[in-house]
């Protein structure tokens, strides 16, 4: 029986010590590393968790790239929105209207503000971040909006703004008129003074058409002439109630010089005969008041010269005043003291649109007048009163032959007996007649639709002082305009027409009115509505603008334009800048989606912003609009016109809009809402994360006390083992038996 050297199994020691030498390096390498295993085979059942666990994290990790980069378009674009919503405020309380600032500073410096803010506006809309645009939709890598000079200028033969806004207006005001002075009811005459011996003619509205009275001179001494000046002019007395004899009327007078007189007179009874060199000297009272007024002013005259030399009277006695004309505006006057002489010649100098001065002469004559003579004659007649009455309307027959050229909107009003019929021209641009409506019985107004439409007043009588009639007109830009017209029977004003002693006399009277009311609404409230239409015109969504089809003609102009140029029908389109390049898109999609971010599994956001959003397009019409037009405070329309535009400035950018579709306000809140939606998927991600790093620590890592403590264990047994090994590996038998 074979009997084996070593009572103890030593190969299976061996074995086992390999075994506890792997365990150990193991655990060596866990304890510098941390990590369970070293490759996934070696994981086990964990293995399909920290596969798992890791992708989440990955995941994890690209939205949080993703929303650090939200955040930083979002701190741009929170920015840009903060800017235009300053500019917007900024705009909107930079003027009211009517209110021009002291020494009409407001009014001079708002186109200057304006520019300087839509160059504020255009270089915000065009704000990037690390080479892409934020503001152009889905076409980041280029400005969506052009420059201020080009989009104002133009650029090579592509018009710009400033082009398509002249040809707008043109094209909205038409052609001037065919009209003279007298189709207006200009100059403005009045024949004054208890003989009526006096005559004034006014300024007023005649200067509008470029004419100026420059100067009046008579070559009698018989004949006094004054002016032109504002001052009042035709001092004439005014007797209320007839005096005593023996009552004294004292005036205290200033003159032009700005001197002062004083002027005592003592009224004597009807029928004696008065002492012009007593003293106090003496007037007759007359058989009426307007003769007792004449008798006292003409003892004046005699005793103070020419009563032009004062400006104001004031007396001891409110039955008696000395009154003179005035309405503000330059003026002149002609007195005859006697019946004018055959020959005399009166000279009244104008200064017309040219810059040309123009003596216009008239001459009195005994004999038949011929008024096309050279110079034209007027008849003296046989007395003051009627050689006033024939030279006034000498005066209004030459003066009124003058051209007066009036922009009405491409509308034209045309009297045939009591009946003025207003007709629009079939035109796209100007004024579209609306409704029409009046406070007088003795008015009827009609009105026929189509294209073009009318609207007819017939005066069915003579409308009393006070009461009006009332058009409303569309404007080119969608909004009204009321001219209201309101019946006088004294000198007129812009909106005001004169009761004439008939119902045919009236209803010319309300045409001339009616055209100079259009007249100085096309120079300021047409101006302001077609210079916003054109930007309608110009910023369009798109970017490709609306132009207008010129005719060649004859006639030939933007003044004769009737429609826009119809690319589809066959013009050949205009070459315009574009002023906006970016994403278009629909009226019914959202803008916001034309950038978009996954900011975790079930949430992504919509940040994109386009130039062409309608709160974004309205600050730039609207700036755009400001910034063309200039007040010149020599020019008698700035005002009118400056009212007109801050009126619709401040309509565009009232606090109103802000609840509109893609206002200012709503994209910033819009934004706002993204920006917390982000934030707070960032959140939720980040406590994820931190869950999920613990899940796969506790799968993939080990924990170092532990592994110490096997570590020592494991050493431990292993010196054990080698000792045992080592004695029990030359143990035998014979060795035992020793």
């Amino acid at each position: 029986m074979l009997v084996n050297k070593s009572m103890y199994p030593v190969k299976a020691g061996y074995s086992a010590i390999s075994t506890m030498q792997g365990q150990l390096g193991k655990l060596q390498t866990q304890l510098g590393d941390g990590q369970k295993a070293q490759t996934l085979a070696e994981m086990g059942s964990d293995r399909s968790v920290s596969l798992a666990t890791r992708g989440r994290l990955t995941k994890l990790d690209s939205f949080k790239a993703n929303i650090d980069t939200v955040n930083l378009r979002l701190n741009f674009l929170d920015q840009a929105m903060t800017a235009i919503g300053k500019l917007k405020s900024e705009t909107r309380t930079s003027a009211t209207p009517t209110s021009f600032g002291e020494n009409n500073l407001t009014m001079v410096s708002l186109q200057q503000n304006s520019k300087n803010r839509l160059s504020q506006l255009l270089e915000t809309l065009n704000t990037s971040v690390a080479g892409r645009y934020l503001m152009g939709g889905n076409k980041t890598d280029a400005p969506p909006v052009a420059t201020y000079d080009k989009i104002m200028h133009g650029e090579g033969t592509s018009a710009g703004y400033l082009t398509v806004a002249g040809e707008r207006l043109k094209a909205d005001q038409g052609a001037n008129s065919n009209d003279t002075l007298s189709n207006v009811a200009l100059p403005r005459t009045t024949i004054r003074g208890p003989w009526e011996n006096t005559l004034v003619i006014s300024s007023a509205e005649f200067e509008r058409f470029g004419y100026k009275i420059m100067s009046i001179s008579g070559n009698s001494a018989s004949t006094q002439t004054s002016g032109p000046t504002a001052d009042p002019l035709a001092p004439t007395v005014q007797v209320t109630t007839q005096p005593a004899p023996g009552d004294n009327i004292t005036f205290t007078m200033t003159r032009r010089d700005g001197s002062t007189a004083t002027f005592t007179a003592t009224a004597v009874a009807n029928g004696t005969t008065p002492n012009p060199d007593a003293t106090p000297p003496q007037y007759e009272i007359g058989s009426t008041l307007e003769q007792t007024a004449g008798n006292l002013e003409d003892l004046m005259g005699r005793k103070l010269g020419n009563l032009e030399n004062f400006k104001v009277f004031s007396s001891n006695d409110s039955d008696v005043k000395v009154i003179g004309y005035s309405d503000g505006m330059d003026a002149i006057s002609i007195k005859f003291d006697t019946v004018p002489a055959d020959g005399e010649i009166i000279t009244i100098g104008i200064k017309g649109p040219d810059g040309v001065t123009t003596d216009h002469q008239f001459k009195a004559v005994t004999g038949t007048a011929d008024p096309n003579a050279n110079p034209p004659e007027y008849q003296i007649g046989t007395s003051r009163k009627q050689a006033m009455a024939n030279l006034q309307g000498l005066i209004g027959e030459k003066l009124g032959a003058l051209d007066a050229p009036l922009k009405l909107g491409r509308l034209s009003a045309t009297t045939t007996n009591t009946s003025v019929t207003i007709e629009e021209q079939a035109t796209s641009f100007g004024y579209k007649l609306a409704t029409g409506s009046t406070t007088s019985s003795q008015v009827n107004i009609s009105a026929t639709s189509g294209n073009p439409a009318n609207m007819t007043v017939d005066f069915l009588g003579i409308p009393r002082a006070g009461e009006s009639i009332t058009l409303t007109l569309n404007m080119p830009d969608g909004t009204t305009k009321a001219l209201q017209m309101q019946a006088v029977s004294r000198e007129p004003i812009v909106g005001q027409f004169v009761i004439g002693s008939s119902a045919a006399e009236t209803a010319a009277n309300f045409e001339a009115a009616l055209k100079l009311q259009l007249d100085d609404t096309s120079k300021t409230d047409l101006v302001a509505a077609s210079t916003y239409a054109a930007a309608d015109d110009f910023f369009t969504p798109d970017g490709e603008a609306r132009r207008i089809l010129i005719p060649t003609g004859p006639p030939g102009g933007a003044e004769y334009a009737t429609d826009y140029v119809d690319v589809a029908g066959g013009d050949t389109p205009r070459a315009t800048v574009r002023w906006y390049t970016g994403e278009v898109g629909t009226s019914s999609d959202n803008p916001r989606l034309s950038a978009t971010a996954k900011v975790d599994d079930a949430t992504k956001v919509g940040y994109g912003v386009r130039a062409n959003e309608t709160g974004l397009l309205e600050m730039v019409k609207t700036l755009a609009a400001m910034s063309i037009q200039e007040y010149d405070i020599n020019d008698t329309t700035s005002k009118g016109r400056f009212s007109a535009m801050v009126e619709r400035q401040m309509t565009k950018t009232s606090s109103d809009t802000a609840t509109a579709k893609g206002s200012v306000e709503s994209i910033a809140l819009e934004l706002g809402v993204v920006r917390a939606t982000v934030g707070g998927a960032a959140a939720r991600n980040t406590a994820f994360t931190g869950q999920l790093q613990t899940l796969l620590s506790d799968v993939e890592t080990v924990t170092m006390e532990e592994t110490v403590m096997q570590l020592l264990a494991l050493k431990t047994r292993l010196e054990a083992s080698y000792q045992t090994t080592a004695s029990v590996a030359n143990l035998s038998l014979v060795n035992y038996l020793k």
